[in-house]
């Protein structure tokens, strides 16, 4: 009898200093189309501000995004495949199918895990302003949350849309083995994105409209190096992390 296989995902552990490399690949593939990277995340930044208009507005931001996020990481494939992108493309993923229920889960997912952030953030916020201590219990708390929260969503949108994984608990499983596989990378590349961000400062901060278009490419990049297939032969068909 024939065996089946079993797609084994494996999370690779990348050097320290790794993020040197996917800014410099970003600054590449930024410079292949930069005035469609440019009016991309235009869109995207001017979706995120209406969102904080109202209610029902921020409800369709936040659903949206998923949608976005893999609109710009099939743009960077594409050009790594050397096709052309459009600005068009951006919104691509919404007129796919097949990862449209699992994006919405992400997006609701996301959310809820918003909720006690905003809560703690919230508190933390009323106590500065009344110049009280600030409880450090609870500021680690928030810290400890934050970190958490980032490590699961980090990679969720392209573990769905690119290895095609619709479960959800696994694809925050693998996002955030991902992330503690690679603190250290992680740790360095976002002290580079702090350092990048400040030097924008003289400029009024309009030099971000480079700098984060190059920032989300080389953090795609990362999710290139950190994942890798294999296929193992079994006698189930599970995906394992």
């Amino acid at each position: 009898m024939d065996k089946q296989f079993r797609v084994k995902l494996i999370v690779k552990r990348a050097p320290t200093l790794a993020a040197i490399s996917w800014l410099k690949q970003s600054w590449v593939i930024f410079m292949q189309a930069p005035m469609t990277w440019l009016l991309m995340f235009i869109t995207i930044g001017a979706i995120a501000l209406v969102g904080q208009l109202h209610p029902l507005a921020a409800v369709i931001s936040i659903l949206l995004n998923p949608f976005l996020t893999a609109g710009v990481y099939k743009s960077v494939v594409m050009l790594q495949q050397k096709q052309p992108i459009t600005f068009t493309d951006l919104f691509k993923p919404l007129s796919e199918s097949d990862c449209r229920a699992v994006f919405l889960r992400i997006a609701a997912l996301n959310v809820l895990a918003s909720i006690p952030l905003s809560s703690l953030a919230m508190t933390l916020m009323q106590q500065h302003e009344a110049q009280q201590s600030v409880d450090a219990l609870m500021l680690m708390l928030f810290v400890v949350s934050f970190l958490v929260s980032w490590m699961v969503f980090a990679y969720a949108v392209a573990i769905a849309y690119f290895l095609k994984e619709f479960r959800i608990l696994a694809i925050i499983k693998a996002s955030f083995i991902a992330c503690w596989r690679n603190i250290v990378p992680l740790v360095v590349f976002g002290l580079l994105s702090l350092l990048l961000i400040m030097l924008t400062m003289p400029t009024l901060f309009i030099g971000l409209l480079l700098v984060v278009p190059v920032l989300n490419i080389a953090f795609f990049l990362s999710f290139n190096e950190f994942f890798a297939l294999q296929v193992k032969a079994t006698d189930d068909g599970v995906l394992e992390i």
